[in-house]
């Protein structure tokens, strides 16, 4: 009777580590399902003639001109960030995304911590559209002197494109062990679809025949 008993608890154990162990894989598939399913949501706004799509669950930041889209990622140890902006060039520029990178470069040499570009190449990231790749380093700081935070190293990936008079940079910044998801995410950004369905330009004017029909 007694033995019976020891192998009818040694069953329900058995049976009670099998269930535990089921439990504990659903919990994780259905983790993930979930998290996959808020990662492959995004959010779609119109900005300069283009209709941008992010990852739905960063933040849009206020922006001022020649920024028109700024939006961040809350992460740890410092924030992702995903920016458009437009930067107006001279006609006479022998060449416009030269110019606005050395341009970019010197700006940020003066404002942001230790920068550095790391590296400048064509790109062809955007099928039909030529490109200027830049990537680069900084050291971001926290102004407050009495927050106990270590500087974070940073890394930058950027596109530049010439539009008429202008130049598009298309930029990712995020923490060093951050970056690859987040030139993961740049790539997704690029890949927005313009009103109209072009790749990420300006949005071609409509012909006043064609505004005044709509």
């Amino acid at each position: 009777m007694q033995t019976e008993t020891s192998t009818r608890a040694h069953r329900a154990d058995r049976w009670s580590s099998w269930a535990a162990v089921l439990v504990t894989i659903v919990a994780l598939v259905l983790g993930w399902v979930l998290k996959a399913s808020a990662e492959a949501r995004t959010t779609v706004v119109d900005v300069d003639g283009l209709r941008i799509t992010y990852p739905a669950g960063w933040v849009r930041a206020s922006s001022e001109a020649p920024v028109l889209l700024q939006v961040e990622k809350l992460v740890s140890p410092a924030r992702t960030t995903l920016t458009l902006q437009r930067r107006p060039v001279t006609a006479d520029a022998a060449s416009p995304l030269n110019a606005v990178h050395q341009a970019l470069t010197l700006e940020r040499g003066r404002t942001w911590t230790a920068y550095r570009v790391l590296s400048v190449e064509p790109s062809s990231a955007v099928p039909g559209r030529d490109a200027l790749q830049v990537t680069f380093a900084f050291v971001e700081t926290n102004p407050n002197p009495f927050l106990k935070a270590a500087p974070v190293v940073m890394l930058g990936q950027e596109y530049l494109f010439a539009v008429d008079q202008s130049v598009q940079v298309v930029t990712v910044t995020a923490a060093e062990r951050n970056y690859d998801r987040a030139t993961r995410d740049l790539r997704s950004f690029l890949r927005s679809s313009p009103k109209q369905g072009a790749s990420i330009s300006q949005r071609p004017a409509a012909s006043p025949a064609h505004a005044n029909a709509s």
